[in-house]
């Protein structure tokens, strides 16, 4: 009895994998390691395309079909607390009863992609969102749904929480939480350490690009393309012409047929010529101020997404594969969060392959209303028994009276 239940609940596990595996659309092979241990996997702009925004559909999964856990690189804390720069609070912060709101500055004028928050022990589930201004009055989405870590046990009463995000050089920050008319959760302080703050962000190109540019009266307007939902985190411009410029340039991603406003920003000749975004889409529009001078000679123009990586125990030799996906998925909760600390920042990076389409993907049909189509035409036949039963003897009837006459 013991072997038949040991065996009824392995088929049960294997079942129950399978049908996990069917609720993601894609999925990508990872290249094979040959030792055992922590691997930092980059997020290749194909899968990261299919993937939600927050990326919590992600699924890292063994040749048995089962989930291993991961960590993004962003949750990996830092050990030395000499080089933490704390950025200044915004005393004019607004309150309100629905969310907790805690705005910064970034005094440093340095690019971002990753940010720092010292919070109060808390265990509750709550979601982050990060948004972007230089005038304090006009802010910009910068990542959404962000998941607010819960406090590791410590004897300090306080725990860091590192935010990761696409580069952004805004001078103020604003992290927003949704609290759902609970209690808030309390922010101590923000900011960065500049070791990591020093090492330049890199980016991984998104190709291909559809470009139509026209000249309108004093504006430039550049309408860029992608064939799939892409996240882009830069556009570079290579500008040839003129020697010296100045000009306002607006970026717009399109949204259910409608523009949303992603960035104002500047083009320089003194300066570099990209611009730092955070969207995730395939239709965007570039707008350029000309003014009275000419228009600029623009030559080649990329798209990039800031590198994004997952970090995970690997056994040597075993097939892995990504999948992705699943418009229901949440955010995974492993228990690999709260060793995060033993992982360390140099872990190897490795690559998947191309996004294809999961073969076991399985679309959840609705299930089919009951078909009355016999019993309807029971119910005509049976009426046109009875009009014919009625005819029938309308005629007897009839003829009756007639042989009585």
């Amino acid at each position: 009895m013991n072997k038949l239940t040991l065996s009824t609940l392995l088929l049960c596990g294997v079942i129950l994998s399978a049908s996990a595996q069917k609720k993601f659309k894609y999925k990508a092979a990872l290249h094979k390691i040959d030792s055992t241990g922590f691997y930092r996997i980059g997020l290749q702009p194909g899968l990261v395309a299919k993937a939600k925004p927050d990326l919590s559909d992600i699924r890292i999964a063994d040749a048995k079909g089962n989930f291993v856990p991961y960590i993004q690189a962003g949750s990996l804390p830092q050990k030395s607390q000499k080089s933490f720069v704390v950025f200044p609070e915004i005393s004019n912060t607004p309150k309100t009863d629905t969310s907790t709101v805690f705005i910064i500055e970034n005094k440093t004028g340095l690019v971002l992609d990753r940010l720092w928050i010292r919070l109060q022990n808390t265990a509750v589930k709550r979601k982050v969102n990060l948004l972007g201004s230089d005038d304090l009055k006009q802010w910009f989405a910068i990542q959404e749904e962000i998941t607010l870590q819960e406090a590791v046990q410590n004897s300090e009463g306080t725990y860091l929480q590192s935010l990761s995000f696409p580069a952004s050089n805004y001078r103020y920050l604003k992290i927003q939480v949704n609290d759902k008319n609970k209690n808030p959760v309390k922010f101590l302080e923000a900011g960065i350490y500049t070791e990591y703050a020093s090492t330049a962000q890199s980016y991984t190109l998104v190709a291909p690009l559809n470009i139509i540019r026209a000249d309108s009266n004093k504006t430039t307007f550049i309408d860029i393309k992608l064939n799939d939902n892409y996240q882009i985190n830069k556009l570079h411009l290579n500008i040839r012409a003129p020697r010296y410029y100045k000009r306002s340039v607006t970026v717009y991603q399109f949204v259910n047929n409608g523009r949303e406003l992603l960035s104002e920003a500047e083009l320089s000749s003194d300066k570099t010529t990209d611009l730092l975004i955070a969207a995730k889409a395939n239709h965007l529009l570039i707008e350029i101020s000309n003014g009275d001078n000419q228009p600029l000679s623009i030559g080649e123009i990329k798209a990039f997404q800031s590198d994004e990586y997952l970090i995970s125990y690997l056994e040597a030799k075993q097939s892995y594969q990504f999948l992705v996906g699943d418009p229901s998925a949440q955010v995974p909760e492993y228990d690999l969060k709260f060793f995060a600390d033993s992982v360390g920042w140099n872990a190897p990076v490795i690559k998947h392959e191309a996004v294809v389409k999961n073969t076991g993907y399985a679309v959840a049909v609705k299930p089919a209303g009951k078909d009355y189509t016999g019993l309807i035409w029971v119910a005509i036949i049976v009426s046109l028994g009875l009009l014919l039963l009625l005819t029938l003897k309308m005629t007897r009837e009839v003829k009756k009276k007639e042989e009585e006459r």
